[in-house]
């Protein structure tokens, strides 16, 4: 029986099994038998390696280690759902390899990043023009580099613009705007802890800039509006700490208001904090 932990190993199995030479022929005892013990010995065996290309992923795209189970539990899936009709000479991990790379970009299209990519295909272009983008020399000028990257994709210059723009603000370390209430995790985002051993000095730059604008912004605010911030998003004004969080309905009895009038006064507080990091 499978274990599942949060972090890795997340496939461990509470018995010792044989190791095959070929991982295949773990897809080839199941289809013999429909054994499910012979699909978890693979995942078992297979671990390691899995975990190695998704860190790799992850590095790639920027992407935070809480990502890393459900990017194995898509791979596991993907895997169990061929094996069913699997009939083949060729590895089943040769087969599924391109599938599952097409759904780590849709996991990844889908669930990690701070703006919206309506489909695969303009998720396709972006990554396409950042690859290109990023690879120019910095002191490069921008109207050049978004010549270039036009001609060689065959796409409009403004498409460029906006594709480089969108890339710039995706990576979740750019998670830096506070765009409004139905998205009050970004506020949270900004003041989070950081590992910023992987970040360029530009962007560590930008982020402390960033919190100073935020640390003023807050100080400017009422004491009941910088408790309702306070409460309902964990955030000390004072050190921008976390701090335990509240419900919208418990912060609006604690500060003395309704319910429909806390949320509004959030809103409200946002503009402000917003208009605060775009100056």
């Amino acid at each position: 029986m499978i274990r599942r932990y949060s972090d890795y190993p997340m496939y461990e199995l509470d018995y010792t099994p044989v190791r095959y030479e070929n991982l295949n022929d773990y897809f080839i005892r199941y289809k013999e038998t429909r054994d499910v013990k012979y699909f978890d010995e693979f995942l078992y065996f297979y671990e390691p390696t899995l975990e190695r290309n998704i860190c790799n992923f992850c590095r790639q795209y920027g992407l935070e280690n809480n990502k890393k189970e459900d990017l194995k539990q898509i791979f596991a899936a993907l895997l169990w759902e061929e094996l069913q009709d699997y009939d083949s000479d060729i590895p089943l991990l040769q087969i599924i390899k391109f599938k599952v790379l097409k759904a780590w970009h849709e996991y990844v299209r889908t669930n990690c990043g701070n703006v919206i990519i309506e489909n695969s295909n303009q998720y396709a272009t972006l990554r396409k023009v950042a690859a290109l983008y990023y690879q120019q020399p910095k002191d490069k000028p921008l109207d050049d580099m978004v010549k270039e990257i036009a001609a060689e994709l065959n796409i409009s210059e403004n498409n460029v613009r906006r594709c480089i723009i969108t890339s710039s603000r995706f990576k979740q370390e750019f998670n830096l705007d506070i765009h409004n209430q139905a998205n009050e995790c970004e506020i949270h985002s900004l003041i989070t802890d950081k590992d910023t051993s992987t970040l360029s000095p530009e962007t560590i730059y930008f982020i402390n800039r960033q919190r100073e604008k935020l640390h003023s912004a807050l100080n400017e605010l009422s004491d009941k509006d910088k408790m309702l911030i306070e409460l309902i998003y964990g955030i000390c004004p004072d050190c921008l700490g976390n701090k335990e969080r509240k419900t919208l309905r418990e912060a609006s009895l604690l500060v003395g208001l309704t319910e429909s009038g806390a949320e509004q006064k959030v809103k409200n507080i946002l503009k402000k904090l917003k208009k605060a990091l775009l100056e």
